[in-house]
């Protein structure tokens, strides 16, 4: 009550002045303490009520973010260490996975050469019968085309002296003659 009744007295004289006096108030100097005073208890008054109502609360939103926050952290390290599990899990499982398809591969690759390896073997057989038949084909045809050379040259030497020399030859002179004509030539 004492403050109310100094502010009160402090503030009628600068009333009853004021009506005599023109410019602003603020500005003039004998206007100075009353202004002071009342910035004063203004200042006090807010602070009282920023440190009773205002401060306690912000200051549990200020905890409550920083528990967040660090919650939020710890959960990011615990999900960081699971992602790298996993990645190293999945390489794992991956590698292993190459492995059992690099065997198979191999496996499979062995299977066809040893395949391959056998029809080979059955075709070079089956070609070196079909040359031995070929071969015999063609010493028979041989034998035979040579028996026939041989029997074509007895009857053209044959011919050809009976024509030429008029002499009749026999097989049996002849074939000496001609067997030994057809050994030079080959």
């Amino acid at each position: 009550m004492l403050g109310l009744t100094l502010a009160v007295a402090a503030v009628s004289p600068a009333l009853a002045e004021g009506a005599e006096k023109k410019g602003l108030p603020q500005l003039r100097f004998e206007d100075f303490p009353p202004q002071i005073f009342w910035l004063a208890v203004t200042f006090v008054l807010l602070l009282v009520l920023l440190s009773t109502l205002v401060l306690p609360k912000l200051q549990g939103t200020i905890e409550g973010r920083k528990a967040k926050l660090e919650g939020d952290l710890s959960d990011a390290v615990r999900l960081k260490d699971e992602a790298a599990a996993a990645i190293a899990a999945y390489e794992k499982a991956l590698a292993a996975a190459r492995q059992r398809a690099n065997a198979i591969a191999a496996e499979a690759k062995a299977k066809i050469e040893a395949a391959a390896a056998a029809r080979k073997a059955e075709l070079e057989a089956q070609l070196a019968e079909e040359a031995k038949a070929a071969e015999a084909r063609i010493s028979a045809t041989k034998a035979a085309a040579l028996a026939e050379v041989r029997t074509i040259a007895l009857d053209a030497s044959r011919a050809i002296t009976a024509k030429v020399a008029g002499i009749e030859v026999d097989e049996a002179s002849a074939a000496p003659a001609v067997d030994a004509a057809l050994a030079r030539n080959g």
